[in-house]
């Protein structure tokens, strides 16, 4: 019989409380179906067999950690405000004759219940929704998924024993909570008001600087290497000014508004400023919150719509064209002209092999080949200090320059120019920079005079896939002797000081297709081996790009970058809402009572609705306003991030960012009227 009682009080609760647990289970639900969604999309067989699939696997598998963290420390926070309504309930249970342990008993049925419910139905829904999620997936990666319907096992149960383990948690943390509370805190826990933070204007200050070093730190970056170092600190330094400035600041906002005798003494400010202003506390960090999860949706949304949306401008501007050969020299003999062209010749339709037979090949169009010296070097006395061994170990200085010289021959070539040089001097091109000075010098031997500094130089996709480091082109009249000084001499790891290679790149009838771009790359690989067997030691090695291979792969990075954001997307832009959803009912059963009392002194209900009103342009859009801010001034900072990713078009990450904050702050109006609705409907009900 009281099992049957214990179990009874527990569903009539959740079912008089529908309006604060029907959104909590909700909630849970949505965070328990995208665990599932992700692991099931981790796991998916044809993924494995796709080149760049373990990128997306693991993007996958860190969006299940992120969901992991962010559902527990969400749970939480709003499991508190559950308690907190409910805690006058149980201090009525305590004081008509139940003891802690009968509460104790109610609230494992309650949390049964909910448990259930939030587990289940994500699940549920999980399944059901898999194969649509995998086929917006796979459609968004240009991969077949088939229609064959799957339930993955393991996905299940990792998401049945992570969740059950956040709830059993949360069901510890409230029997604690009641426990240590006497049936007199119990009833009156959830009217306990918030007293004003002491020493806000020191605080707000503080929060001011904060803020202010992070939008510094941010706005200052000119590398993508120095983007990734200051990122996390500028991140964190930005979230603790943002709480300080919503608690704090909030509160000196009020008191400013208090002593404003024309805007405080009027019926729609005056009550909705003066209860604000002894809940700030609370108040503060739940507008902080939102406005935190508000910026990473903005931020996650901007970049990845942008790195999808230009994948294709960022691998047409890698590989010009659709066969991208770099052949690597081993000393600066393999450079010299009459052995590139060689290869040249090798690569023609008809040419004959070293063994006497002629080669098929498709016919080539839009040929372009250059030879080229690239090195490594550290700022040093006003020019650089070649340093190969910090390169090529992987440990590149954010100060460093990788640094390409050219031939004058190429280069009137490729440009369609007569430029001409003395045997001193050369052409300077730094990209998204100038150079600004008269001489060019490298410490390990070599100086030229700078005649000129370019405007423009040739398309590379040397200069994409190095978009992260600062690039520079040298254009020299000899480029053997240049060669010659660099290439044939060794650092501390026996590595070269400087790279000879020979790059040609061309177009070829069918090329946009995968088999015919193979097929081409192995004949051309064929023929640089055969070379270099007879040529001994000259060649390195070969590196062959296809483009249509490589825009695979990066649609498999920047699609499931994408996909991964839209779905922590959803799950921040829902915690978003409930925080407003739950802040507008705790502060709208507070000020119940007050309204009450103005109601009966002649207060209408068109004056509560204006009062309301003034709450919400008061302080309830200033989350969207600092988000707004936190993502301009994180701009630059978040665009050195992206040309790690390849990213190579400003203006569009610029309109995607703008649209994004566009459609958000709609929406965010929109959730915010909804439930300005409820706190209305709370309010003007006091009276009767």
């Amino acid at each position: 019989m009281k099992l049957h009682l214990y179990r009874r009080l527990a569903a009539e609760g959740i079912r008089k409380n529908r309006r604060l647990y029907l959104p909590y289970m909700m909630a849970g639900s949505v965070m328990v179906m995208i665990h599932y969604l992700l692991h099931f999309l981790e796991s998916s067989p044809i993924i494995d067999e796709v080149r760049g699939g373990d990128f997306v696997q693991l993007f996958m598998g860190l969006g299940g950690v992120v969901i992991r963290f962010f559902a527990l420390l969400f749970l939480f926070y709003t499991n508190s405000f559950l308690i907190r309504q409910r805690s006058r309930e149980f201090g009525l249970y305590n004081v008509l004759g139940m003891d802690k342990r009968n509460l104790t008993r109610i609230m494992i049925w309650e949390s049964v219940i909910s448990t259930a419910i939030s587990i289940g139905g994500g699940l549920l829904f999980g399944i059901l929704f898999s194969k649509l999620a995998e086929l917006g997936f796979f459609y968004i990666l240009e991969l077949d998924a088939g229609y064959a319907m799957s339930v993955s096992v393991r996905s299940l149960a990792l998401t049945l024993r992570f969740f059950l383990e956040i709830y059993l948690f949360l069901l510890i943390c409230t029997i604690w909570r009641v426990w240590r509370l006497n049936p007199l805190e119990l009833l009156q826990s959830s009217q306990v008001g918030e007293k004003p933070p002491k020493a806000q204007r020191l605080t707000a200050l503080f929060g001011f600087l904060l803020l202010g070093s992070a939008y510094y730190l941010a706005v200052t970056i000119k590398e993508p290497l120095q983007a990734i170092m200051v990122f996390v600190a500028a991140v964190l330094m930005v979230i603790a000014a943002t709480y300080i400035l919503f608690i704090a600041g909030s509160v000196t906002l009020c008191r400013l508004l208090q002593k404003n005798r024309r805007y405080y003494y009027k019926p729609n400010h005056f009550v909705s400023v003066s209860s604000m202003v002894y809940r700030m506390k609370r108040n503060g960090a739940g507008l902080a919150s939102i406005c935190i999860l508000s910026t990473m949706i903005l931020v996650m949304l901007s970049c990845t719509v942008a790195l999808y949306v230009g994948d294709e401008t960022s691998i047409r501007d890698r590989f010009p064209r659709q066969i991208d050969m770099d052949v690597e020299m081993n000393g600066s003999e393999g450079l010299k002209r009459e052995f590139t062209d060689q290869l040249e010749d090798a690569m023609n339709p008809g040419a004959v092999s070293p063994e006497g037979k002629e080669t098929a090949a498709p016919v080539r169009q839009n040929i372009r080949t250059y030879r080229k010296v690239e090195t490594y070097g550290l700022p040093l006395d006003g020019g650089y200090s070649i340093d190969m061994d910090r390169w090529v170990m992987g440990a590149a200085d954010p100060t460093g320059r990788v640094i390409q010289f050219f031939s004058l021959e190429d280069f009137n070539e490729l440009m369609g120019t007569d430029a001409d040089l003395a045997d001193d001097e050369c052409l300077v091109y730094c990209y998204g920079e100038k150079y600004g000075r008269d001489t060019f010098a490298i410490a390990e031997g070599g100086s030229w005079r700078v005649k000129a500094e370019l405007d423009d130089f040739f398309e590379s996709g040397f200069r994409s896939e190095l978009s992260a480091m600062s690039l520079m082109d040298v254009v020299v009249k000899d480029l053997d002797a240049a060669a010659g000084a660099f290439c044939d001499r060794l650092g501390k790891n026996g590595q070269p000081w400087a790279y000879p290679e020979w790059i040609c790149e061309y177009d070829i009838d069918g090329g946009n297709d995968e088999e015919t771009a193979r097929a081409e790359a192995s004949r051309a690989g064929d023929a640089i081996e055969q070379i270099r067997l007879a040529a001994g030691a000259k060649i390195r090695g070969a590196d062959i790009n296809m483009r249509v291979v490589e825009r695979r792969y990066s649609l498999m990075m920047d699609g499931g970058l994408l996909f991964l954001g839209l779905l922590l997307s959803i799950v921040f832009v829902i915690a978003s809402v409930l925080i407003i959803y739950y802040k507008q009912i705790s502060e709208g059963y507070e000020d119940q009572a007050r309204f009450g009392i103005m109601q009966s002194v002649g207060m209408t209900k068109r004056e509560i609705r204006k009062s309301i009103n003034s709450q919400i342009l008061t302080v309830f859009f200033l989350p969207l306003i600092f988000a707004g801010i936190h993502l301009m001034f994180a701009f630059p900072l978040l665009w050195q991030l992206l040309r790690l990713f390849g990213s190579v078009d400003l203006p569009l990450f610029v309109r995607m960012a703008q649209l994004c904050f566009l459609l958000y702050g709609v929406c965010y109006a929109a959730v915010y009227k909804l439930t300005a609705g409820v706190y209305y409907g709370i309010v003007s009900g006091a009276k009767e």
